[in-house]
């Protein structure tokens, strides 16, 4: 009847069961196509899955690539040197009140007057002079201006002792 077999170890195992048929197959399941509904149900599941996959895993068709700006903190090159107009001279001047560094900004065109703190008097150097450079306006204690003067008014506006620089900006 059933055959009886040795473990490894040496042991008899219990014998295996006798298939039910006769013939000695064991496919108590057999194949069968499936029916039209079930199949077309699965095709459709099986492309809509595909498709959710494509959108979900392919960027949008307006999308531009992601512009990155980095910025540098820290010693840079230095900036490049002002281009002083033909006819002009390049003046550095430091004013007397370092807060208005904050208002200039390159381009922007105005008066110079030097203060004279001996008699208390006010006298124009330059009027519309165009601001070439501002200096360090992050620290007010070492900032001035690079002015484009009239070769005229140039050496008007180097400081003697107890004179000082402010500006009047004017309207761009």
């Amino acid at each position: 009847m059933g055959r009886t077999s040795k473990s490894r170890l040496g042991t008899a195992l219990p014998a295996a069961p006798e298939p039910t048929g006769g013939d000695g197959r064991l496919d108590p399941v057999r194949w069968r196509r499936p029916a039209r509904g079930p199949l077309l149900r699965l095709a459709a599941v099986a492309t809509l899955l595909g498709i959710a996959a494509l959108t979900a895993w392919s960027p949008p068709p307006t999308c531009d690539p992601p512009a990155y700006t980095v910025s540098v903190s820290g010693p840079a090159s230095p900036p490049a040197s002002p281009v002083v107009p033909t006819g002009s001279m390049g003046v550095p001047v430091r004013l007397s009140d370092p807060a208005a560094l904050a208002l200039v900004a390159p381009g922007n065109r105005v008066d110079l007057l030097r203060h004279d703190e001996a008699d208390g008097s006010t006298t124009p150097v330059a009027e519309s002079a165009l601001v070439l450079r501002v200096t360090a306006p992050d620290d007010p204690t070492t900032g001035g201006l690079l002015l484009a003067l009239a070769p005229v008014d140039a050496p008007r506006a180097v400081a003697g002792p107890g004179q000082s620089f402010s500006v009047l900006i004017r309207p761009g």
